[in-house]
């Protein structure tokens, strides 16, 4: 490349130094390395702190002092990051339980100037190097033709070996250029980790060309710990609820499945891009309460990205699927029919889901 970029990553963490720590060793191994670290320690947490600083990677703290969420958090590492390093060139946004190999920033950066792209995103895969997410094309027919394929990398690579126009994503990683960040806004502040990264990746695709890299393959290395479910693997159109939930507690192990009474709980959970809806690597735990409630914030932000999304693509089309998901989860009883409609009636009416 004929100019060197400037890349600053964003990180929002909570709780998870040791994670962290794995994520910036891999930044700090990059052929193309950031020029620094931002991350938004959401506890605060002395050894989030701690972790930064062992780190051979410079960084830059922002410390709210309370939990800001993912996009709320990130929305604050981008905006530190502006004013710390106003000739930066792109913003590489990353889980905390993200690992790069060290060719992939150098290759997500060559594809964003190939393809004049504002965004780039690459592959998930979990450790065991299986598919976990693809990016979501704006092709309606290679969506589906991925929900076919199922885990198998080789043959999601094989339907578009060159990439492909993306439509959305979740957020693990995600190559942004500073035109494309300014232009589209920061992560939104006042939605849940439930959906959030599809609503933003919504509108960078829309601010400009947004391109997915199948030869890039990212890990997802989340805790092997119970987590919060997810209903959308493969392509964004099943977006995950993020590994590390930022804006609620974790949930209890001795929770109990909410009753027909608690059409009021709220939950989250997303389509799946396989034949059968599974869920690659989040177990849903049909008899929690915090699961309960998160599905259906999921669900209602879901329906208020449809509406507010300067171009929401085909991303109406997987909400019957995600209703159905939820009554197959907690039951095809009353109050479940009623708590969907509930969470997609609010999100129509531009509410996104609440703290």
């Amino acid at each position: 490349m004929t100019d060197s970029p400037r890349v600053i990553a964003l990180v929002a963490t909570r709780f998870r130094s040791d994670l962290l720590t794995r994520l910036l060793e891999s930044l700090h191994r990059q052929t193309v390395r950031p020029l620094a670290a931002v991350i938004c320690d959401n506890g605060p947490d002395s050894a989030t702190v701690e972790a930064a600083k062992k780190s051979p990677l410079p960084f830059e703290l922002v410390s709210p002092g309370k939990n800001l969420g993912f996009g709320g958090g990130l929305a604050a590492a981008g905006q530190l990051a502006l004013e710390k390093f106003p000739d930066l060139s792109h913003l590489l946004v990353v889980d905390d339980d993200a690992i790069l190999a060290p060719k992939d920033l150098e290759s997500l950066l060559a594809s964003a100037t190939k393809h004049s792209a504002g965004t780039v995103a690459p592959f998930l895969i979990d450790p065991a190097g299986k598919l976990q997410e693809v990016p979501e094309p704006v092709s309606w027919p290679l969506a589906r033709a991925f929900r076919a394929v199922g885990q198998n990398l080789d043959k999601a690579r094989a339907l578009a070996p060159g990439g492909y126009p993306m439509a959305w994503c979740i957020g693990p990683c995600l190559l942004i250029t500073k035109e494309t960040w300014l232009r589209a806004g920061p992560p939104r502040s006042d939605m849940l980790a439930f959906g959030d990264d599809v609503e933003f990746s919504l509108r960078l695709s829309a601010a400009s060309p947004a391109w997915a890299e199948p030869s890039v393959t990212v890990v997802h290395a989340p805790p092997a710990a119970p987590r919060p479910p997810s209903v959308g693997p493969r392509s964004a159109a099943a977006t995950n609820l993020k590994s590390s939930d930022q804006s609620l507690e974790s949930p209890s192990p001795t929770a109990k499945r909410p009753s027909p009474q608690r059409a009021g709980a709220a939950v989250s959970d997303l389509p799946s891009t396989s034949k059968s809806h599974p869920n690659l690597h989040l177990n849903l735990n049909p008899g929690d309460d915090a699961h309960y409630r998160k599905f259906g914030i999921l669900l209602q932000n879901l329906a208020f990205t449809c509406i507010a999304s300067p171009r929401p693509r085909h991303l109406p089309l997987y909400l019957p699927g995600n209703a159905k998901r939820f009554l197959r989860t907690f039951g095809f009883t009353p109050a479940n029919f009623f708590e969907v409609t509930r969470r997609y009636l609010k999100g129509f009416s531009g509410i996104p889901g609440e703290r």
